[in-house]
C-alpha cells in the first residue's frame, strides 16, 4: 500500500503475516546494540520500572508474540498471572505456542482492542511495549489502563517517538518501519505525547527517559 497518510490500514494485515517470522526479526536488531540502540535492554529496564514481585498479576498490553512474557515469569513467578492483550490472533497463537511450551500455566490470552479492553480491577502493573503508537485511542487505552490499577500500582509505556529535529521524509531512510506499520499517518498523529500526557494527568511519580536519539521513550507511573 502507497505510503500517503491513509490511516495506515494495513497494520492488523502486515502482522498477521508477520507472526510466524515476528520474532527472529526483532531479535535481527540486536546486531545494533553496539551503537545504543538494544530492545531487549529496554524491555528489562521498562519491566524492571515495575517494581513487580512474586504474585502480582500484570497486564502487557499489545503483548504480540509475548516477548515481554520471560521476563514477567521471572519477576512474579508461577504463583502471579500474567494477563496477554492484542488485536492480532495470529499474533496471540504464537504467545499461546511459547507459553505452552515453557509450561506456563499462569498466562492469560485476551484478543481484543486495547482501547475497548475490560480490564480486571486492582491489578498490580501494566505495561505496553512498541504498540501504543499504532493504536490511534492511545489516550483512552490509557486512561483506561490507569482506572484498573490498585492503588501503588505501576504503568510503564516503552514504545516509538519522532525526534522533533527530523523531518518526516526521514522515515524513508528507515525503511522497516513501514513493514511495522509506521507510517506517515502515524507518525502525524504523533501518539506519544498523548500518552505521555494522559499518564501525567492520571499518575504520580511520572518518569521519562528517552532513548536513542530521542525515537523511542520509557515512561513510568504509579497510581495514588
Amino acid at each position: 500500500m502507497k505510503d500517503d497518510g491513509s490511516n495506515g490500514q494495513w497494520v492488523g494485515q502486515a502482522y498477521q503475516e508477520k507472526a510466524s517470522g515476528y520474532d527472529r526479526s526483532v531479535g535481527l536488531f540486536e546486531i545494533f546494540s553496539w551503537f545504543g540502540f538494544s530492545i531487549l535492554d529496554w524491555r528489562k529496564q521498562t519491566i524492571a520500572r515495575l517494581h513487580l514481585k512474586a504474585g502480582d498479576t500484570v497486564v502487557d498490553i499489545g503483548c504480540g508474540t509475548g516477548l515481554n512474557f520471560p521476563l514477567l515469569q521471572r519477576a512474579v513467578g508461577p504463583e502471579g498471572k500474567i494477563i496477554g492483550v492484542d488485536l492480532s490472533a495470529e499474533m496471540l497463537a504464537e504467545a499461546r505456542q511459547t507459553a505452552d511450551a515453557s509450561g506456563w500455566n499462569n498466562v492469560q490470552l485476551e484478543c481484543a482492542d486495547a482501547a475497548a479492553f475490560d480490564y480486571p480491577k486492582n491489578v498490580d502493573a501494566i505495561l505496553s511495549t512498541y504498540a501504543l503508537i499504532l493504536i490511534p485511542e492511545s489516550g483512552q487505552v490509557v486512561a483506561n489502563a490507569c482506572g484498573a490499577l490498585k492503588p501503588g500500582g505501576r504503568f510503564a509505556v516503552l514504545d516509538m517517538a519522532w525526534p522533533p529535529y527530523f523531518p518526516l521524509w526521514f522515515r524513508y531512510v528507515l525503511f522497516f518501519l513501514k513493514s511495522y506499520g509506521v507510517d506517515k499517518a502515524v507518525l502525524e498523529r504523533r501518539s506519544w505525547e498523548t500518552v505521555q500526557a494522559a499518564m501525567a494527568e492520571q499518575l504520580t511519580d511520572i518518569s521519562l527517559k528517552k532513548y536513542w536519539f530521542q525515537f523511542f521513550y520509557l515512561c513510568c507511573g504509579q497510581m495514588a
